[in-house]
């Protein structure tokens, strides 16, 4: 017998969905904020612009929508199997790359999306889902179906004055749930070095010292402490 929360949770190709956001947060958490940065350069522009108001955020998404080419490129995402198309049913960018799960390349489309306390775009499911994933899902006779494609939104709660990003999530927008997980802003580098702890067997009291690193550094070697398990429930 069908279990109907694992169905949810796997969706047609038998794929764990808290997987499928971890291994996209792992190969793209760096990328996309190192795009959203640039996009925040955008934001500080707009909160600039006479007349404009920030809190309109259907203004602001039509704006970030419209940068997210240039920045892309000034993120270099390209070097991360990242590409921006612009479709013309709907004159919108995505950002397209694939994912390898379970030995099959997996097409992958995101759409930015602002969300959070603040306030968001009505932008409620991917264009290509084709389904709206505000409402719970519906099961008779276990027909629904995850589509071929992954599809995600690169979800942005910005923080008090619009101008920055507070949160980050990649957020299923697939028509099944509504399952994230949150990706996190790299820490800054301490002093230009590393700790490196005392012996373990020195005295009580034995300081830590910051010795200049000498080779290269691990990426984002602080950041898997911050990290959280994806949720299946909308922040």
């Amino acid at each position: 017998m069908v279990d109907e929360a694992d169905f949810i949770r796997r969706g047609r190709f038998g794929l764990d969905r808290e997987t499928v956001l971890r291994s996209a947060r792992d190969r793209w958490e760096a990328p996309f904020w190192a795009l959203i940065e640039e996009l925040e350069r955008t934001l500080a522009d707009l909160s600039r612009v006479r007349n404009f108001d920030p809190s309109d955020s259907r203004a602001v998404g039509s704006v970030l929508n419209s940068a997210l080419a240039d920045a892309a490129d000034a993120a270099a995402l390209n070097q991360h199997g990242l590409e921006v198309i612009y479709v013309r049913d709907g004159r919108s960018n995505k950002l397209v790359s694939s994912l390898r799960m379970d030995g099959f390349e997996r097409s992958v489309s995101f759409e930015l999306h602002l969300s959070g306390p603040r306030g968001g775009t009505s932008k409620t499911a991917h264009q290509f889902a084709g389904k709206d994933i505000d409402g719970e899902p519906s099961l008779p006779g276990f027909g629904l179906e995850a589509p071929d494609d992954l599809f995600f939104f690169i979800a942005c709660h910005l923080g008090g004055t619009g101008s920055s990003v507070a949160r980050a999530f990649i957020k299923f927008a697939d028509g099944i749930d509504q399952r994230m997980v949150e990706i996190h802003r790299a820490l800054p580098a301490m002093a230009g070095g590393v700790v490196e702890p005392a012996p373990l067997d020195g005295p009580a009291g034995s300081k830590l010292t910051l010795k200049r690193a000498t080779g290269e550094e691990g990426e984002n070697g602080s950041q898997h402490d911050q990290r959280r398990d994806a949720a299946s429930r909308s922040k």
